[in-house]
């Protein structure tokens, strides 16, 4: 409690600091962020765990993208299945120009806790790869997971992610295919 009351007063200055000069310029959005615009839009999503083919083991549902915020991030809502069960999940994706590199946020109702995430974007702004410390379900332990964002063209791109396998080396885990609606 004691850390969020600090957090929210640190907050509370920076904004009232901003508002005492009203010369100050609003920062605008870099062409980084401008790379981001080809994910806005309204998607069909399905899904394909590593390790089958089979169609009943894909999952579908849909997501919805949006640049907000002043230009400066990308907010998704995602619905659906997992498992068998309904699944929501919502993340941003921005850059952040002090780190100049890109930066994911995700949350869902799947996991308790936050995923936060950076990466770079490869030089067509086509390829975003990001990695993030997540949880191996099997075991409760931090992994390292990689996930790579890619724009095939105006209506179709893909998320595929990758962990480190029991023996060691990454192994993909899954893959997502988004096809823009019409």
């Amino acid at each position: 409690m004691k850390t969020m009351t600090m957090l929210l007063a640190a907050m509370g200055a920076v904004f009232a600091t901003a508002a005492q000069d009203p010369s100050k310029e609003m920062p605008k959005p870099q062409r980084e962020h401008a790379l981001l615009k080809p994910f806005e839009g309204e998607w069909e999503a399905t899904a394909q765990p590593f390790g089958t083919t089979k169609e009943s083991d894909r999952t579908r549902g849909s997501e919805s993208a949006r640049m907000g915020y002043g230009g400066f991030w990308l907010v998704i809502d995602h619905a659906g299945e997992h498992a068998g069960k309904p699944f929501q999940g919502q993340g941003t994706m921005g850059f952040d120009p002090r780190r100049k590199k890109f930066v994911m946020t995700w949350i869902d109702n799947f996991a308790p806790y936050a995923m936060w995430a950076e990466g770079e974007a490869d030089s067509a702004g086509k390829v975003f790869s990001f990695t993030s410390d997540g949880c191996d379900p099997e075991t409760g332990k931090t992994i390292r997971v990689r996930t790579v964002h890619e724009i095939q063209d105006a209506d179709h791109r893909t998320l595929t992610f990758y962990a480190p396998g029991r023996d060691g080396p990454e192994r993909k885990l899954g893959e997502i295919q988004y096809l823009r609606k019409k």
